[in-house]
């Protein structure tokens, strides 16, 4: 009986092999996850003042928040389907002035407070930094493609570009007039809705934009927003 030898194999017949391989491998990962889906920024408005239950009036101003604190709550306004799973719950802040002079709130000092409990807003940075890249996780392809991965990369400027138009920050309210913007919370509670629901938005640094004279604080109980949020959609 004659010897049977497998055929040899070059290296460069190897070389080329892994790179076939890593190239289907590529193109098999990308069609099952796309390397980048494209984020397109929705547009967002301030509401009428009676839509939104969890408000306070004082000094001609009134402050209402919501709380988007399920995932499908969170991508009516931002692109992106897993926002409170990982963590973040963005709040809407709606602010609508009676006065005849401008107002402004500064986002920075404003507090989420439930029991002993307090958090500031993170910056829209740190906000698209958690949500695209904390798992951290790509799938790594074989040489000779270094450096080629799928998931964990940086996150694109158009996230970034609507997290930071849509912050509260340096938004100014016109004399009988409305605006608002969103604040971010890193919140890490499984049992969220009764949570929030006993929790309190504290909003310490209200202005008037005109003189820089404060107002008095707001204080605003986030149970009627919680409890008036729309049922989560069938599938």
């Amino acid at each position: 009986m004659k010897n049977l030898r497998a055929p040899r194999v070059s290296r460069g017949d190897g070389r080329r092999s892994t790179t076939q391989s890593a190239f289907l491998l590529l193109l098999a990962l990308a069609a099952a996850h796309p390397l980048h889906a494209g984020y397109k920024a929705k547009p967002w408005q301030v509401r009428a003042l009676q839509s939104y239950p969890s408000r306070l009036t004082s000094e001609g101003v009134t402050i209402a928040a919501e709380p988007l604190f399920r995932d499908d709550l969170a991508a009516q306004v931002f692109d992106k389907g897993d926002i409170v799973t990982r963590g973040i719950i963005p709040f809407a802040v709606a602010i609508f002035n009676d006065n005849d002079f401008p107002v402004q709130v500064d986002a920075r000092s404003v507090e989420l407070i439930c029991g002993d409990e307090r958090y500031r807003t993170l910056m829209p940075g740190e906000v698209v930094t958690r949500l695209y890249q904390k798992t951290g996780k790509g799938v790594r392809l074989p040489q000779p493609i270094p450096g080629i991965s799928l998931g964990g990369g940086d996150a694109s400027r158009e996230p970034l570009q609507d997290f930071e138009q849509k912050f509260l920050t340096g938004k100014i309210v016109p004399p009988r007039g409305s605006s608002g913007g969103f604040l971010y919370f890193e919140i890490s509670i499984k049992a969220l809705r009764p949570y929030l629901a006993a929790s309190q938005l504290y909003l310490p640094d209200v202005y008037r934009e005109d003189d820089g004279s404060k107002l008095i604080f707001f204080e605003i109980e986030m149970k009627p927003a919680v409890e008036a949020a729309a049922p989560r959609s069938a599938k």
